[in-house]
């Protein structure tokens, strides 16, 4: 038996958010399929769990091998589906289904061998890069408690099976291993905003964190409300009827000193464009709307869990700005497993699509044309999500999403908000990608 095949595998099982994985394994494997010219399709079989426990880069690896093999061996014009159902006894089953050229009966025991590689169609010269991959990702499927099978005729693609062990997670066992050690504090909170559908938003995850809140619609009753000591925290919608957040924010700081005042944190709907104007004209910091359990829960981490200093200034401004506008945890997955490039030939496709994008969106923004805004939107969230634009994907995700509190009056803001932003995002995922391949 190959050193390889005696070597037990170590798996590192953790919570995986199983919903994001898959949106994941979609952008990325349909971005692959569409640059040579095949259909992708993603078919979950609901429902599915939300989260489970597994080693998620393990299985990445498997369905990243599977889809390219599959990609790979599928001619232009073709197509390739990947279905996804929860079985019982707690196990993922995947099927990763191509139109290519199929494998004859007598072959398909050999692939798994560790060095066997598939002949082309015409039996000759053999294709590059299969016979370890599938065997290492049958090896690592099997210490991950399933298997991979195929099934296959010539000519008419292929079918590889997939299946791994991983147990749901209960929403209230879910809960339980997302708090930390040392629970939030509980803060008496002043939130001044004017959007009654915003302030229920706000008000609901502040409490549901174990806050109080208090809510003042004008500048003027925010100010009369405010005591020294009163408060722990105030939150300041930029956008009031008779003054600014910003506005609000230096009254109370030429009415008091500066130890009597608690965090004054900026709300807006743009937080990235205008954040260190916000932050230059006095603010502590700023969240965007609609309000976040994670956004609130970070801010409130950073400033009442005490964080040693000289950790929070190390990393470098450049840094900061990529975890703000990249989903870098996926963009270090995918380079490891494939290297640089498809996410260079991706971003290059991304800037080619997307000033037709916006051109459409604004057109469809001018015309009050909600169903145009929400379609387009959702091109761009999937576009940019797929290459890693987080900030981005997420701006798209808002615009597409015309249930969200204050739709309507916020997502002009978001429009504009990607249409000055996409491009130095794009920037910063370039130099991004050059500092990570140089790694």
């Amino acid at each position: 038996m190959d050193k390889m095949e005696r070597r037990k595998v170590q798996l590192d099982n953790q919570p995986v958010d199983f919903t994001s994985f898959l949106a994941d394994l979609e952008n990325l494997s349909g971005l692959q399929a569409q640059q040579k010219g095949l259909r992708f399709v993603l078919e979950p079989s609901l429902p599915l769990p939300h989260k489970v426990i597994t080693d998620g880069t393990r299985l990445r690896q498997i369905l990243w091998n599977l889809i390219s093999n599959a990609v790979k061996f599928t001619p232009q014009g073709g197509g390739v589906n990947v279905r996804v159902r929860y079985d019982e006894g707690d196990i993922l089953h995947f099927e990763v289904e191509d139109s290519g050229i199929g494998i004859p009966e007598a072959e398909q025991d050999k692939i798994f061998a560790m060095y066997y590689q598939v002949k082309d169609s015409h039996g000759g010269k053999p294709a590059t890069g299969t016979g370890i991959g599938l065997a290492v990702s049958r090896r690592l499927a099997r210490n991950m408690g399933g298997d991979i099978n195929v099934t296959s005729q010539p000519g008419k693609g292929a079918t590889f099976t997939l299946t791994v062990h991983a147990p749901a997670i209960a929403e209230e066992v879910e809960d339980t291993l997302a708090e930390d050690d040392m629970p939030l504090p509980a803060l008496n909170v002043l939130l001044v905003e004017d959007i009654e559908l915003n302030v229920i938003v706000a008000r609901s995850v502040l409490e549901k964190l174990g806050n109080s809140v208090d809510v003042a619609m004008t500048g003027k009753a925010a100010l009369e409300m405010f005591e020294p000591g009163e408060y722990d925290l105030v939150l300041l919608d930029i956008q009031l009827p008779d003054m600014t957040g910003l506005d609000i924010s230096r009254e109370l700081k030429q009415r008091f000193a500066a130890d009597e005042l608690p965090p004054l944190v900026a709300l807006t709907a743009n937080v990235l464009k205008n954040k260190k104007e916000y932050l230059d004209a006095g603010m502590d910091d700023v969240l965007s709307k609609p309000l976040s359990v994670p956004a609130l829960t970070a801010m409130i981490k950073k400033f009442w869990d005490a964080p040693d200093e000289e950790a929070q200034e190390a990393p470098a401004a450049d840094l900061h700005k990529a975890d703000a506008v990249l989903d870098t945890d996926m963009l270090e997955q995918y380079i490891e497993l494939v290297g640089p490039k498809l996410i260079n030939d991706g971003l290059a496709v991304f800037e080619k699509m997307m000033p037709g994008y916006m051109s459409v969106l604004e057109s469809n923004l001018t015309a009050r044309d909600q169903k145009g805004i929400v379609e387009e939107g959702h091109k761009i969230k999937g576009a940019a999500g797929s290459i890693g634009l987080r900030h981005i994907q997420q701006l798209g995700q808002q615009i597409q999403t015309p249930d969200l509190p204050a739709w309507s009056d916020n997502v002009a803001e978001w429009v504009e908000e990607m249409k000055s932003e996409w491009q130095n995002d794009v920037a910063v995922l370039k130099a991004w990608v050059a500092k990570a391949s140089k790694k």
